[in-house]
């Protein structure tokens, strides 16, 4: 499958979901105002992506399936950009190109949106607005989606307003085989930078060195940093979940734990993988290290679509009770005094994995079953802070009826493993 074929098979199953005369508004991503006149890295919107694969700002989709007119019923707007605008930033997609890309027949000029919105709202009953809903989202800043449903909500008072993310999310949660191929590029572009880290990783040198060799690897392979920070933490820092000022430097008998991955045209992967920073760990970080990796490997072989999110948590945590009293780290007596609850806070004070895609803490209901063809992270881990031992090992898999394929079985994960490559450095 193409871009050209995803983004097509994208939109049916988005335009399926609608309800009838509804009008659909999807808007990219903002450009956000760093420091004087300089701005953040643009990232194009996940849900434009999704839908038509374009990249560039001031994009946004209007759907309408119902409208008489069918040149009506699927429309493209583009930044509209000027000569002096190229010379300084360069081109931006015709609408020849777009067409290309995105199979969208009918395009405008972004600073349409309004007037193309106001010729279809006589012909709809509803609009199915768009908006950042992940309910781990803090954001506060008022977007141009937000402004663009507030001007449709005030003008058109009488027309319904129905929620486009439940519906979208759900939909990209469930991964066509365009997406499939580029989150395993994503997956062994991850790798490659890891095993480049096995030769490289020893006492003196800094996590922002590790993070420099990560990157120098992805972008070998046409890739980049997956959309978050990348952790490198050693010693009692490890034990710290977002650890990402990476500014400790690794010490001889220590753990470094790496939580970094590459990103393919967008598709994210997740890594992480605990180490020995002198090659060779000692016997209680070993010991931490085959519990954690004991967890990891019973979730991995019993996640299944049509399963909820909340049951495989429940396992993860019976599984690492379980080993925190192999660990002596509890006892019968202290669980049934203060709970389970109270010692995964404790040592394990995180969810066993997350929705992957075109965002890290990718789209999907938790409190609905796994859909076919989802890619979730599998990551549990171990965190004891009195010891400076904190182990988290981390996979993606691609869920389905009836097996969970490993996008990342070919990553270095056992202990000795990882011990024997560090010694061929």
């Amino acid at each position: 499958m193409t871009l050209y074929e995803s983004v097509l098979h994208n939109r049916k199953k988005l335009i399926d979901a609608l309800e009838k005369k509804t009008i659909c508004i999807l808007i990219g991503n903002d450009i956000f105002p760093g420091n004087e006149d300089g701005t953040l890295p643009y990232r194009p919107g996940a849900d434009i992506i999704w839908t038509t694969g374009i990249e560039q700002e001031e994009t946004a989709l209007l759907l309408f399936p119902h409208h008489p007119e069918p040149a009506m019923r699927e429309i493209l707007f583009l930044k509209q950009v000027d000569e002096t605008f190229v010379k300084w930033h360069g081109k931006r997609l015709s609408r020849e190109e777009a067409a290309i890309i995105s199979g969208v027949k009918s395009i405008y000029h972004y600073h349409e949106l309004h007037t193309v919105i106001s010729a279809c709202a006589n012909y709809a009953d509803s609009f199915t607005l768009n908006r950042i809903e992940h309910p781990r989202s803090v954001n506060t800043i008022e977007t141009s989606t937000d402004k663009l449903n507030q001007w449709i909500i005030e003008r058109y008072p009488l027309h319904r307003k129905n929620r486009l993310s439940p519906i979208i999310g759900q939909l990209r949660a469930s991964k066509n085989p365009y997406e499939l191929w580029c989150m395993g590029k994503a997956c062994n572009i991850s790798g490659l930078g890891f095993e480049r880290i096995l030769s490289y990783a020893e006492p003196g040198i800094s996590g922002k060195q590790i993070m420099a060799e990560l990157y120098h690897e992805y972008l070998q392979h046409d890739g980049n940093w997956a959309h978050y920070e990348p952790i490198v933490a050693s010693g009692e820092n490890t034990c710290i979940l977002h650890y990402i000022s990476n500014e400790n430097i690794l010490k001889d008998g220590e753990l470094l734990l790496i939580d970094a991955a590459a990103s393919y045209k967008h598709y994210n992967a997740d890594l992480t993988r605990t180490i020995p920073v002198n090659g060779r760990y000692t016997p209680r970080q070993k010991q931490v290290y085959n519990a954690v990796l004991h967890i990891h490997k019973e979730l991995k072989q019993t996640i299944r679509s049509g399963m909820m999110i909340k049951d495989v948590q429940t396992l993860c945590t019976e599984l690492t009770i379980e080993q925190l009293c192999k660990l002596g780290l509890t006892t019968t007596a202290e669980i049934k005094s203060i709970g389970q609850a109270a010692l995964m806070n404790r040592y394990a004070y995180h969810n066993f994995g997350h929705y992957l895609g075109l965002a890290v803490h990718d789209s999907g209901n938790i409190h609905q079953p796994i859909p076919e063809n989802a890619v979730i992270t599998i990551e549990p881990g171990i965190y004891i802070q009195d010891e400076h031992i904190g182990v988290r090992i981390e996979n993606n898999v691609l869920v389905m009826t009836d097996v969970t394929l490993d996008l990342m079985k070919e990553i270095p994960i056992e202990a000795e493993e990882i011990e024997d490559l560090m010694s061929q450095a």
